[in-house]
């Protein structure tokens, strides 16, 4: 059973535990790749929505720098035409040489990944400048500044519409060309003084081909987001464009997060699942039969436990360290092996007690056999002797003689009927208050005639008192106690009647001078027909002693007997009226 129960549950918590690193393995090799994009792509959004709220508050280059500084998402504003919106940091001002002398700002950011102060000193306040622009509806959007022999160039949208590979997707734009005078620039005094995200060279590649591609369009605005991927020294890379509608003017916002190799680590992690899984199944082998050891410790217990239960030993009980549903069966077992114990406890006491009864039974009907045949004896003696024609003066004599063994029998079988209505255990007595004194005075008066035949003395030491009991009942014990005195003490000696309370109980004795009882006589006092052979009388039935057991049994009250200095103490004890 330990056994058979233990390997099935380790091999069910085995193959549930490598089910288990199974499927994540499954989960982890095939949709965890493309479970990561879409969270990244989840945290994007959120960010977008959060950037809104910071550009409102901050401007659009302090939200952009916060949102990357903090956590790492590259992130800005674009117009209609996909240029950053208000750009305050690096941007020159060209007035224009027509006229009504506009005035044109021109960003920087998107004539070169990355500034150099080589880029920068060459555009100085005054300098005379042709710009390159395409035209669109009202718009003039710069792609070249020349300077005398250097200048600045948006390459991404450059070639795709000049040189030998230009694009026929952006033939149809309509182009300008512009001269004016630097009147202002806005630069950052030194290279490490440039702020996200014109120093990151990447993103503004990201947003010139944004650019470039709504302007192949006509700057027609998107419909929907658009996601995109971008790669750079083998790192993949996030975007999601997003419509946006502020104060009625429509833009963008422009989001890039990069996605960590997932690939790379995805295919390592195959090479390296062999491993683990090998290292895991040892460990979930270990594991689960440790586990299914300890769980199935309770049931072997039970097991054993019941086993015995059926051999009928109930000296093991389980032991309950759980409420759940073993700790309750637990409680059961405890409960029905003590409730068997029980049971089977009481069934023996029956039996034990069926067989006393029985053996006292066979006992009885010997001793009634026996108290029978002498007064049966002497009354067919002297029916024989009276039908052989006695003679006259001597017949009184026979006659008084079978009167008396017909009176003997009555009282026997009135004392047999009273002993078997009190074993019964039908019988209950009816108990009420009474006084014990007066009790003890009546029956001394009711036996005056056989006291003072023996010329003995009696001494009453009593006092008032009220017990607890059936009145009638008290009395016969002690009539029999007291007549059993009587027969047991030699003329001219003395009984001694007392009555002793302690507040809460009453103790009633008679003892009389004579031979004392030993210990094997005590043990059988009081049985049916049992006789002392040192104390014998040829008087009485033998049953008065077991009918003032019985008596005192139906009252629950202590009794005894005892040997004294001069003779025996018959005693017994009954409750005080409260």
């Amino acid at each position: 059973m330990k056994k058979n129960i233990v390997f099935k549950w380790a091999v069910l918590i085995a193959l549930l535990f490598s089910t288990m690193l199974l499927f994540i393995g499954i989960l982890q090799n095939y949709f965890f790749e493309e479970f990561y994009i879409n969270k990244k792509s989840d945290t994007l959004d959120t960010y977008m929505n959060e950037y809104l709220s910071l550009a409102a508050e901050k401007g659009t280059e302090a939200a952009s720098e916060d949102l990357y500084k903090n956590n790492q998402i590259w992130i800005t504003k674009l117009d209609d035409y996909g240029r950053i919106c208000d750009v305050e940091n690096y941007y020159i001002e060209v007035t224009l040489k027509n006229e009504s002398q506009d005035i044109m700002r021109i960003p920087m950011y998107s004539f070169k990944g990355e500034f150099s102060s080589d880029v920068l000193s060459s555009l100085k306040v005054g300098d005379e400048v042709i710009i390159d622009t395409v035209n669109i509806a009202d718009e003039r959007i710069p792609y070249q500044i020349q300077t005398g022999s250097t200048g600045v160039v948006n390459l991404n949208l450059a070639s795709k519409l000049n040189g030998p590979n230009a694009d026929k997707a952006y033939s149809h734009l309509e182009t300008g060309l512009y001269k004016g005078t630097i009147t202002k620039t806005v630069f950052p005094e030194q290279m490490e003084d440039i702020s996200f995200p014109y120093d990151d060279s990447f993103f503004l590649k990201q947003v010139n081909e944004f650019q470039t591609d709504l302007l192949a369009a006509n700057a027609n605005p998107l419909q929907h987001t658009e996601e995109l991927s971008a790669t750079e020294n083998f790192a993949e890379y996030k975007i999601i464009i997003k419509p946006v509608v502020e104060n009625r003017v429509a833009g963008y916002i422009f989001a890039m997060t990069s996605l960590q190799p997932v690939d790379e680590a995805i295919s390592v992690m195959g090479q390296f699942y062999p491993y683990l899984f090998g290292f895991a199944f040892l460990c979930v082998i270990v594991l689960a039969f440790i586990f299914s050891k300890w769980l199935a410790k309770p049931l072997i217990s039970i097991n054993q436990v019941t086993g015995k239960i059926a051999n009928m030993d109930f000296t093991e009980k389980l032991p309950v360290r759980s409420d759940d549903e073993i700790g309750q069966l637990s409680q059961n077992i405890n409960y029905l092996s003590n409730q068997m114990e029980a049971y089977i406890g009481q069934l023996k006491q029956e039996l034990d007690k069926e067989k006393k009864l029985e053996d006292t039974r066979k006992e009885f009907i010997a001793g009634v056999s026996h108290e029978l045949k002498t007064p049966l004896a002497v009354m067919k003696s002297c029916l024989s002797i009276l039908k052989d024609g006695i003679a006259a003066e001597k017949r009184d004599h026979y006659f008084q003689a079978m009167e008396d063994e017909i009176q003997r029998t009555d009282l026997l079988v009135v004392n047999m009927l009273d002993l078997a209505k009190f074993e019964s255990g039908t019988y209950k007595p009816e108990m009420a208050p009474f006084e014990i004194d007066k009790a003890i005075t009546e029956v001394y008066k009711s036996l005056a005639q056989p006291i003072q035949e023996k010329n003995l003395s009696v001494s009453l030491r009593l006092c008032p008192q009220m017990v607890v009991g059936h009145k009638g009942l008290i009395s016969r014990v002690i009539t029999n106690f007291l007549s059993n005195a009587i027969q047991h003490t030699e003329n001219e000696h003395a009984i001694v009647i007392t009555v002793r309370s302690n507040g809460q109980s009453a103790e009633i004795s008679v003892e009389n001078q004579g031979n004392p009882i030993s210990k094997e006589d005590m043990k059988k006092i009081w049985k049916q027909f049992y006789r002392v052979k040192a104390r014998s009388s040829k008087s009485g039935t033998g049953l008065g002693l077991s009918i003032s057991k019985e008596i005192l049994e139906l009252h629950h009250a202590p009794y005894g007997v005892e040997n004294t200095k001069d003779g025996v103490r018959f005693f017994f004890s009954l409750p005080v009226q409260p």
